[in-house]
C-alpha cells in the first residue's frame, strides 16, 4: 500500500528518513511552515554551559558570538549536535529522547551548580531552562519565529510535525481530521493535544532512525 506524507522541515539530500521514504515509494512533501529572523542581542558573562535547543539557535548564536575556550555547550539531540560541529564545537552534553523534562533533568545533574546560558526563539519552550533554579539560568533571544501566510499544504494521509510553531500553521492553514499524525516529541503533541488532535504517535527519539521504525511499523 502507497503511502502520502507532508512533513514540516526541509529534508537534505541525504537525510536517512528521504532515504526510507523514496525507497518505500512514499509521496513526500516536506517543506517548513514557518520562517525565521535573527534578532539583535547581547550576551553578559558569567556562565558555564550554554544549552541550544535547535539549529537555527545555534547559526543565530555563533554567527554574531565568539564564546570563550573555556565554554561547554550542551544540545537538545543530535541534530544540533551535528549544527555545532560545523562550528567547529563539540557537545558536551546531547539529549536523548522527546522529553524535555527528562532531558533538563538530565542536564540538570551534569551541570551541577554551574551557571547555564540558554540561547534560543524569542517565545520558545523553556521547559528544559525550568528544570534549573532561576539563579543558575540566564535566557537570551537570538532569533524569532513567524508563520509563513497562506500555504497550499497538500493531502496526504500522514502529518509529520516537528515544532509547536509549524502545527500552529499547519492548523491554520489544512485540517487534520482522519490523518495520520506524528508529533516530534512531546512539547510538539501537547500542542496538538491542547488543538483537540487526538491519537498523535511519538517515535522514541527526534532521530531519524526511530521516526523510521515509526513508520515502518503504521
Amino acid at each position: 500500500m502507497s503511502h502520502s506524507i507532508f512533513i514540516s522541515r526541509n529534508l537534505s539530500e541525504d537525510s536517512k528518513l528521504l532515504a526510507f521514504l523514496t525507497i518505500e515509494c512514499y509521496e513526500i512533501h516536506a517543506s517548513s511552515l514557518i520562517q525565521v529572523e535573527p534578532i539583535p542581542f547581547r550576551i553578559v558573562a558569567g556562565f558555564d554551559w550554554v544549552f541550544l535547543s535547535s539549529s537555527n539557535g545555534v547559526r543565530f548564536l555563533l554567527e554574531a558570538y565568539k564564546p570563550s575556550t573555556t565554554t561547554k555547550f550542551g544540545v537538545v539531540g543530535q541534530a544540533t549536535s551535528k549544527a555545532l560541529q560545523t562550528f567547529g564545537i563539540n557537545s558536551s552534553f546531547v539529549g536523548e529522547g522527546g522529553d524535555m523534562i527528562k532531558v533538563g533533568n538530565q542536564f540538570k545533574q551534569l551541570v551541577g551548580f554551574e551557571k547555564v546560558l540558554f540561547a534560543g526563539a524569542e517565545g520558545g519552550s523553556k521547559k528544559i531552562q525550568d528544570c534549573f533554579p532561576p539563579s543558575q539560568v540566564k535566557f537570551v533571544a537570538t532569533y524569532r519565529t513567524e508563520l509563513k501566510g497562506y500555504v497550499d499544504i497538500p493531502k496526504t494521509d500522514i502529518v509529520f510535525l516537528t515544532s509547536p510553531s509549524n502545527c500552529k500553521s499547519f492548523l491554520k492553514n489544512a485540517s487534520l481530521k482522519n490523518k495520520t499524525v506524528v508529533a516530534i516529541g512531546n512539547t510538539t503533541a501537547e500542542y496538538l493535544a491542547e488543538n483537540d488532535v487526538e491519537n498523535v504517535l511519538i517515535p522514541q527519539s527526534p532521530k531519524d532512525e526511530d521516526v523510521i521504525d515509526l513508520l515502518r511499523n503504521l
